[in-house]
């Protein structure tokens, strides 16, 4: 089964937030995106052994953060949220996504508050909550260990969702701004 994101979504793109094409081999801050984005990113390691991927910060002093990686010994994508809350209520863990070994990885990447749901190419899929504490905007940088990562990230903040509600007396229907969702 293949899923992917609904297309309405693209309605919801605000103006674009982050463009940013180029390689590292250390840490790249590409910019700032809000609480709520859309994101799709190419993540090309240059030399074998290179591992890195996208860090999306969600406090000012850079101790909450959500890592999304690669692997290059197993060729997975890795999400990992050890870090992703402040609040000690919140669980960590790392979820792994099949990639492509050796080849460059494609990837989407929607973020609505807390949840984030990562789509690949392939159809495969991963949902989960981060529970941020930080305020935003949230930067999001690449940052490569072991040789250089080539990377392609554009992200778009969202605007807030208008559901059409009906009033009571069944007359025409109005928009309501019922915003994003929050956890």
């Amino acid at each position: 089964m293949s899923q992917r994101p609904a297309t309405e979504l693209l309605a919801l793109r605000a103006g674009r937030a982050v463009t940013a094409t180029a390689e590292t081999s250390g840490t790249a801050v590409l910019g700032t995106v809000g609480p709520s984005f859309d994101l799709t990113a190419r993540l090309e390691p240059r030399t074998a052994g290179t591992a890195g991927g996208l860090r999306l910060v969600t406090s000012a002093e850079g101790t909450e953060y959500l890592d999304i990686g690669l692997d290059p010994l197993t060729g997975e994508l890795v999400v990992d949220r050890e870090h992703a809350s402040l609040d000690p209520r919140a669980h960590g863990g790392t979820y792994r996504v099949p990639a492509q070994t050796g080849a460059p990885v494609d990837f989407r990447l929607v973020v609505d508050r807390a949840v984030a749901e990562l789509y690949l190419p392939s159809g495969r899929t991963l949902t989960l909550r981060f529970y941020p504490t930080g305020g935003a905007p949230w930067p999001i940088e690449v940052r490569a260990h072991g040789g250089g990562l080539g990377y392609t990230v554009e992200a778009w903040n969202l605007r807030p969702y208008a559901m059409r509600q009906a009033d009571e007396s069944g007359a025409r229907p109005t928009l309501a701004d019922v915003g994003p969702v929050h956890p």
